[in-house]
């Protein structure tokens, strides 16, 4: 996993291009340490899978806002996160399936965390100590979380089908 992860990291695209074609690239063989070990493959093969598998989760994330009846509240703008948010061409394929804005989340900084963990990478999981430590946010400011109201509406279905999917 780690060998797979470090080659998306240093040769992956969210499209294929037609240069792809003609760069070659060394895919360790399962298993194998050295190097001469490696299989040379078109990087196309590579950024192929990639794009096939992104279109793939984008398509199942739009049908599953498009069921949910809540496209017109969730589906406006997203934010993408994680490792595969910094590959090139994430944003704009993603725009093009989603049908909507789309941009790239980056981690608020969190006192104490090394800058290894400032990419977009480490979003989530930024965001989420941050809420631990802080509480939930309402318009940028802090709530007290024993008075804070349940949301009702558009915003408590949009809350109960992230809890549900998610």
């Amino acid at each position: 996993y780690a060998t797979a992860e470090r080659v998306k990291a240093l040769y992956g695209s969210a499209t294929v291009s037609p240069s792809d074609e003609r760069e070659m690239i060394d895919i360790p063989c399962i298993g194998e340490e050295e190097r001469d070990s490696a299989n040379h493959v078109p990087r196309s093969i590579l950024n192929g899978i990639i794009q096939f598998r992104l279109e793939e989760t984008f398509e199942l994330i739009r049908d599953r806002i498009v069921a949910s009846g809540m496209q017109e509240v969730a589906g406006r703008k997203v934010v993408l996160t994680g490792g595969a948010s910094q590959l090139s061409g994430v944003r704009e394929l993603a725009a093009e399936i989603l049908g909507c804005q789309v941009r790239i989340g980056r981690p608020i900084r969190l006192d104490g965390l090394p800058s290894s963990v400032e990419g977009a990478g480490s979003a989530t999981a930024a965001g989420l100590i941050s809420f631990a430590m802080n509480g939930p946010l309402e318009n940028g400011d802090l709530v007290e979380t024993e008075t804070a109201q349940l949301p009702v509406g558009r915003l408590a279905r949009v809350g109960q089908w992230l809890r549900q999917n998610l």
